[in-house]
């Protein structure tokens, strides 16, 4: 009985991995299509209305996120697996949100890391979802 229960946590647990990787496969594909400058003026518009982001802020956030967008590139559009790419894209992330933290202020910078949360909880919700549908057979 206890062996069945543990491959019932080991089948759960690799059908809920595998729908990870094949949800953020999906979404370096749909990256894979964009441009750094694309995904940097996103970025940029997105962070002004959460942020109220000042005239003087406004070029500094427009050229990290124009160099990181530029830096996600060989990342996104490389032949690593989709987990290799995205712990060299959160080893890049660290990075562009040191230098934001130099620009905005305390305020800011915490509205800006709760967004960020709030989008990938969204994510996570997303990944559950398929995974659950997977999980019963269903799924796409």
């Amino acid at each position: 009985m206890r062996t069945r229960k543990i491959t019932v946590v080991f089948t759960t647990v690799t059908a809920l991995l595998l729908a990870c990787a094949l949800t953020a496969s999906a979404q370096l594909d749909k990256l894979k299509d964009t441009t750094p400058d694309q995904r940097a003026t996103i970025q940029t518009e997105f962070m002004q209305s959460k942020l109220n982001l000042t005239a003087e802020q406004m070029p500094k956030i427009a050229d990290i996120n124009l160099r990181y967008a530029q830096k996600m590139d060989p990342i996104i559009k490389g032949s690593s697996g989709a987990l290799m790419k995205m712990r060299q894209m959160k080893e890049v992330n660290g990075e562009k949100e040191a230098e934001l933290q130099q620009v905005l202020s305390a305020d800011q910078f915490q509205k800006y890391l709760a967004s960020r949360e709030e989008i990938r909880a969204k994510l996570e919700e997303k990944v559950a979802e398929k995974a659950e549908q997977k999980a019963k057979g269903g799924g796409q």
